[in-house]
């Protein structure tokens, strides 16, 4: 009977071992799976499309799939995204993060960076380039040129047709832009992926040295148009230079009930550029020469190197004014003075503008 029992004990207990060396064999192996993914990357200033393939890893039977490696496999900006003419603003508690251009004398004080992309970008070459084990950035050779203002603490720094050479970006949309700002300055500008698109009127106030603001109570207003005037700049065609021609802005606005005739005025800050009295509501472009009061145009000149902006009044009057205070292609001017001048008409009365319009646009003496 022992001698049955034992057997039995030996059997069962050769059976234990073999079972479980079947469990070994049949323990669970870990899982893997590749994957192709593709990141639309919205945010800075060059929207990308980043192409992956992702190996997965699971490593429990009905566990969680963790990421185990990834490889980029193909890296570009999106279709139809073209960055020239384009307007952007940084805005920052401390101007150091906007790059090695600036050094430490600007660190903890506020700034804002804006940057106008010019038009001569012809070509770009891309590079994925690897910066370590997990990290890559895609570089872009641009060599094309640039406007950027920079202010700091309420000064502001102007720099023209900067050469903006190429573009280190980042998977998250951070921007690293290399720049040559002229006088042995260049370097880096950062551009983080929280970025703004910029309103063409906040750049063209932000870079002008004599931008105004100028309303008058109680007076409504309308619309003026140039075809001469893109993202508030104005064709330097208008301009009296070496490089313009010294002609009048096409120039046109809807007829204002009531009124008899129209007083356009293009001034820069206090100097006069053109005074004109018309009936009609659009003048052709260089419809106006340097004539006689009240028809007479020269173009903008600024100093050199210099941003200014050249405004356009539209006044609507009501009948002939009175007396109008002005002096032409001279620096005594104001449009104040002047809407009160054309305010009153020639009985004394007051009220006679009905309506005004404003049209702004810089330009540049380069």
């Amino acid at each position: 009977m022992k001698k049955a029992l034992r057997t039995i004990s030996i059997l069962l207990t050769a059976a234990f071992l073999f079972g479980g060396c079947n469990a070994d064999k049949t323990a669970f192996e870990p899982q893997h799976k590749t994957e192709s993914e593709t990141v639309n990357v919205t945010d800075g200033i060059f929207p990308q499309v980043i192409e992956k393939s992702t190996t997965y890893v699971q490593n429990e039977s009905e566990g969680a799939w963790a990421e185990e490696s990834s490889e980029i496999t193909n890296w570009d900006i999106a279709d139809g995204f073209d960055v020239q003419d384009t307007i952007w603003v940084v805005k920052t508690n401390d101007a150091t993060t906007l790059g090695s251009i600036l050094d430490e004398t600007y660190k903890g004080l506020s700034a804002a960076l804006y940057i106008r992309f010019g038009t001569d970008l012809n070509d770009i070459q891309k590079t994925v380039t690897k910066i370590d084990d997990t990290t890559s950035r895609l570089d872009l050779t641009l060599n094309m040129t640039g406007d950027i203002v920079f202010n700091c603490s309420g000064n502001a720094f102007d720099f023209y047709d900067v050469a903006i050479k190429s573009a280190g970006l980042a998977s998250d949309g951070t921007t690293a832009l290399t720049v040559d700002l002229g006088n042995g300055m260049a370097g880096e500008i950062i551009i983080p992926a929280s970025v703004q698109k910029c309103d063409p009127y906040e750049f063209m106030k932000e870079q002008s040295a004599t931008y105004f603001d100028a309303s008058f109570d109680g007076v409504s207003t309308f619309e003026v148009t140039s075809a001469n005037l893109k993202n508030c700049v104005w064709d330097s065609k208008i301009s009296n230079t070496s490089y313009g021609e010294n002609i009048s802005p096409e120039l046109s606005w809807e007829p204002v009930e009531g009124a008899t005739q129209y007083a356009v005025f293009m001034i820069d800050s206090n100097w006069l550029h053109m005074d004109v009295f018309t009936t009609e509501t659009s003048l052709a472009e260089g419809a106006v020469g340097r004539g006689d009061r009240g028809a007479q145009f020269v173009g903008p000149y600024p100093p050199n190197g210099t941003t200014h902006t050249y405004s356009v009044f539209v006044f609507a009057l009501k009948d002939e004014p009175e007396k109008v205070p002005f002096a032409f292609d001279n620096g005594g001017n104001s449009i104040f003075k002047i809407f009160d001048g054309l305010d009153t008409d020639v009985n004394g009365a007051s009220g006679n503008v009905l309506a005004y319009g404003r049209v702004d646009g810089n330009f540049t003496m380069k």
